[in-house]
């Protein structure tokens, strides 16, 4: 057998490394970590982060050292010339615990993640670049140069897979010969700054200065704002004129006096709308911006990138333990890269409605319309796939979570119920879950679940579910749902069964032995490994 050095080797120690880092390890696998920075950023970047990503990282066990570091902003509020027309975010029928957008400095979310994958057993390699790989049917060779880049301290590293989450300019894409489509749509100026402003600090506000439009996005901090001007107008060498500018434009829009203090930080830039045609090749995979870029005004590049490294790390190690084939790690394509296409278009339309004033009253109803759709969008809690092979159409649209949609549709009140505190801890394990909802004497006709739960694959954790107390010497992983709210908000009834996949999304669901022998072998031929042997 060929020595590997790792199992995985992830390029890039931003938010989307580290997802991808931190849930390898905790599958068990060996991970390098590597960054060609010299250390962690100290300057912030993406700020805002949506439902989708919240869930996530309640899933990951980590929201609690998330949430005391970020504030929740809750509508859209438009200034025009004479008035101001707040929105308040609607959700609509997307039932989330988070129904907001919550602002965190993207430092503080990889310091986070960074204390976590260190608790892993992982630590990031700065100052280590990857120079070159090459890859073929068994392994991947990487080059790695430490220190200047001189040569001297090059490695040569041989992994089972190579994970690029290395940005915009990635390395890992480059070389694959991936080409990252699209165009480069407008040039923007960011700059966060203290803002001398009694604007609600629960809003992102949006401003109509002469010649462009102005964005302003509240941090945690005090008085601190992130503040986008769509015109491009100024020098990011030149933060105390960036300052007047901010403020005179400011001051014309709310018609009194509005004073910007020197910016910490500022950047101007092209905004880059591309997304590549295929996220993986061979033993090679790309990740976040990586993949796609896209504009900042509706904060999807950390989102969506988090969100790929959680579909992509259970299948690679699912297919490194052996209780997958590597036609496995095709999902991932066949999920993610629609995803990534799909927001091309979504914010580009984010960006002109974000330069355009409305007047009338029929644009001013419109825009309201766009709005709501925006903030569903952004959300990530629309994202589905129905039509993925590892989704086993149920041919119905009844209530609760359908095949191929998230499993935790509930509100903070059904999580914070009993029964969903207990499985939402559960489905924190690294494993396929099947929740069982057994007969009771209530439901005498309906087929009973037994059977097949005897044999289960060992990627598959059995999970019951009762309203009545459950007997620990019996069922390891029991949920006693004493109020009925976990059956009440999964609909689900005696006799009934859920398969979730380890990224918290319903593979499929049915009554009884029959339908659910029938779910397990299609997924069991479909993840099985043709000899066993690790990949």
């Amino acid at each position: 057998m060929t020595d590997y050095d790792a199992d995985v080797l992830v390029v890039g120690a931003g938010p989307v490394g580290l997802t991808a880092a931190l849930q390898l390890a905790r599958w068990g696998l060996s991970v390098r970590l590597v960054d060609a920075a010299s250390g962690p950023a100290t300057t912030s970047r993406a700020l805002g982060t949506h439902a989708r990503s919240l869930e996530i990282y309640d899933q990951l066990g980590i929201l609690g050292e998330i949430a005391p570091h970020g504030t929740r902003v809750n509508a859209f509020i438009r200034h025009h010339a004479d008035r101001s027309t707040r929105l308040n975010f609607d959700f609509g029928d997307l039932v989330t615990r988070f129904p907001y957008m919550f602002n965190i400095d993207q430092v503080i979310t990889e310091r986070v993640l960074r204390g976590c994958v260190a608790s892993a057993g992982v630590e990031v390699e700065w100052n280590t670049r990857l120079a070159s790989f090459q890859h073929d049917e068994d392994t991947v060779t990487a080059v790695l140069c430490s220190g200047d880049g001189s040569g001297a301290g090059q490695e040569t590293v041989r992994a089972r897979y190579l994970w690029g989450c290395d940005g915009g300019h990635s390395t890992v894409r480059k070389t694959l010969r991936l080409p990252l489509a699209g165009e480069a749509a407008h040039t923007w100026l960011i700059a966060d700054a203290i803002v001398r402003t009694d604007l609600a600090r629960d809003g992102v506000h949006w401003l109509f200065p002469a010649g462009g439009a102005l964005m302003l996005f509240p941090f945690p901090d005090p008085g601190k704002w992130r503040l986008l001007d769509t015109t491009g107008d100024g020098e990011a060498e030149h933060p105390a004129q960036i300052a007047r500018q901010f403020s005179s434009k400011l001051s014309q829009v709310l018609g009194r006096d509005t004073l910007v203090d020197r910016p910490s930080w500022v950047s101007k830039f092209a905004i880059q709308q591309r997304a590549v045609p295929a996220m993986h090749v061979g033993r090679c995979f790309v990740s976040g911006d990586a993949a796609h870029v896209h504009s900042p005004a509706s904060g999807q590049g950390l989102n969506t990138g988090i969100q790929d490294a959680y579909n992509l790390a259970w299948k690679l190690a699912m297919v490194l333990h052996g209780h997958a084939d590597a036609a496995l790690l095709d999902t991932y394509d066949a999920e993610r890269v629609p995803i990534g296409q799909a927001l091309l278009a979504s914010t580009g339309e984010v960006m002109n409605t974000a330069m355009i004033d409305t007047t009338t009253s029929d644009a001013q109803d419109a825009d309201r319309g766009f709005m709501r759709q925006l903030i569903r969008n952004m959300s990530g809690l629309s994202i589905a796939y129905p039509d993925s092979p590892l989704t086993v159409s149920d041919c119905t649209s009844g209530k609760g979570p359908r095949p191929g949609q998230r499993l935790s549709q509930i509100s903070a009140a059904d999580a914070q119920s009993p029964g969903w505190t207990a499985l939402r801890e559960l489905l924190r394990t690294s494993a396929w879950h099947l929740l069982i909802f057994p007969r009771s004497e209530h439901a005498p006709g309906r087929e009973q679940t037994t059977e097949v739960t005897t044999s289960l694959p060992a990627w598959l954790d059995k999970v019951t579910i009762s309203r009545s107390r459950l007997d620990p010497d019996q069922d390891d992983h029991g949920v006693w749902d004493s109020d009925g709210r976990v059956q009440d908000t999964l609909a689900a009834t005696d006799g009934d069964w859920l398969l979730v996949r380890p990224d918290g999304y319903l593979s499929a669901r049915g009554t009884g032995d029959t339908a659910l022998r029938a779910a397990v072998n299609r997924l069991t031929t479909y993840l099985a490994t043709r000899n066993g042997a690790r990949k």
